[in-house]
């Protein structure tokens, strides 16, 4: 049987995305932000982020490891303080930087997604 085709994305599409959305958007409901507007943020449903911040989106393994490690979450916080300042953060690669990070250095994946090579 041919091997598989999976490129980073389909996998950060399925994982590592809604891991990081979820911890995104409890640390934007920790600072006081209504679940619309962090919809609006995140370009999901109001349903979406309640999912989220419920836990029943994103795998719950996935968000424990990324939290432990404290460069990620260094990361994150960073990316949470842009969009707190109203700097920008609309760039459809924003979030790239948190998925190769995840990928690469917490969950030690080793294909490389056109992000990483740029």
């Amino acid at each position: 049987m041919p091997k598989k085709i999976i490129v980073p994305c389909e996998v950060a599409v399925k994982d590592v995305i809604p891991a990081i959305k979820a911890l995104l958007a409890i640390k934007l409901s920790e600072r006081g932000y209504s679940q619309k507007e962090i919809a609006e943020i995140l370009a999901i449903s109001i349903a979406e982020v309640n999912y989220l911040l419920k836990g029943k989106r994103g795998d719950e393994e996935l968000k424990k490891i990324l939290s432990k490690d404290s460069d990620f979450m260094d990361l994150l916080e960073s990316f949470s303080r842009k969009i707190i300042n109203n700097e920008e953060t609309t760039d459809p690669l924003s979030l790239c930087v948190l998925c190769s990070y995840a990928r690469r250095k917490v969950l030690k994946q080793e294909q490389a997604c056109p992000y990483d090579i740029t």
